[in-house]
């Protein structure tokens, strides 16, 4: 389990115990907000996120280092860019519509729709990445009275 870059390694970790047949295997992965595509480089929210894209390139740059902008970058490391995502566990993913990496997560869990792995998918309208730290205590609407 991760939480945008940290969803990215956690990612990175369930290909490589994958690959790799660590037993017992993992069970799930749950994604929040995963940054997960090294080639994320524009804003596709039209300024609404709540940084900047030069923050997200400074991060893969600082992450990946040399490797960073060449096709060398191994899937582990960037999980947007396995082909194979078959044998994987269960998939959660959340993100919020807002989020820079909205359109790189939702490729990722087509990915894993098409390759018949149990998905849960959560959209959430109107908010951008880490959503939930901006009103952690809110418990949501009051239910309708009947």
């Amino acid at each position: 389990m991760g939480e945008s870059a940290g969803g990215g390694l956690a990612a990175g970790l369930v290909l490589r115990a994958r690959d790799r047949q660590f037993a017992p295997p993992v069970a799930k992965q749950i994604l929040v907000y995963p940054m997960l595509d090294d080639r994320t480089v524009t804003d596709p929210t039209g300024g609404l996120a709540v940084f900047d894209i030069n923050d997200v390139v400074t991060g893969w740059a600082a992450y990946l280092g040399k490797l960073y902008k060449t096709e060398a970058i191994p899937a582990e490391a960037a999980p947007a860019r396995i082909a194979d995502v078959t044998g994987l566990p269960p998939l959660y993913l959340d993100v919020g519509q807002l989020d820079l990496f909205l359109r790189k997560d939702l490729a990722f869990v087509n990915k894993c729709v098409a390759a018949g792995l149990p998905v849960e998918f959560h959209l959430y309208v109107g908010v951008p990445h880490p959503f939930q730290r901006f009103a952690p205590a809110s418990r949501g609407l009051p239910h309708a009275k009947e």
